[in-house]
């Protein structure tokens, strides 16, 4: 009984501590457009410096089992009309899809360090930045996930990990890339 009297100072700094809070969140939020600008900021100016990759996405079950040979082919055509049909099929049905660059080498999307759990790489939305003449066009969607992306050439920007037998880790943070994906 006698901690009644206590319960209304401890509301009174409950809600005066989560005032201070929200505040704090307010000031830190940024607005839609902000987040882009700066999003298209970074990309840009890690690509000007070299920071950041490109390749062509490619789908792991065919490359690995000798099924096709994307990195013998062509740089900007990795695949045949039947064969690209097969990786699409095979990358929607969960098979690992990687980034296949011009000089050979493989870069697997991997969650960022530190993640112990993860989800399927091929899902998450990834924010897509977009060139100027693009943003001129018909409205596209402002993210992507790898899936629809194979066979088509892209250029990321991301942390890179040292990965394993010759094949490194990719955290893929912002995603470039020509036309609209859905089709």
């Amino acid at each position: 009984m006698r901690y009644w009297k206590s319960i209304p100072i401890l509301l009174i700094c409950l809600l005066f501590a989560g005032s201070v809070y929200s505040e704090e969140q307010a000031s830190k939020k940024q607005t839609y457009t902000e987040r882009v600008k700066a999003m298209e900021d970074t990309f840009f100016a890690a690509s000007k410096a070299g920071q950041t990759i490109k390749g062509v996405v490619v789908e792991g079950n065919s490359l690995f089992n000798g099924t096709t040979a994307p990195q013998n082919n062509p740089y900007g055509k990795p695949y045949t009309e039947k064969e690209l049909l097969d990786a699409r099929i095979s990358a929607e049905r969960n098979s690992k899809v990687f980034i296949l660059t011009p000089d050979g080498t493989i870069y697997y999307p991997t969650p960022k360090k530190g993640e112990s759990i993860s989800q399927s790489m091929n899902a998450p939305r990834i924010p897509r930045v977009f060139t100027e003449e693009q943003k001129k066009g018909p409205k596209m969607r402002n993210w992507a996930s790898l899936v629809p992306l194979v066979g088509m050439e892209v250029e990321v920007y991301g942390e890179v990990y040292p990965g394993y037998g010759g094949i490194k880790g990719l955290y893929i943070e912002y995603i470039k890339f020509e036309g609209e994906y859905l089709k």
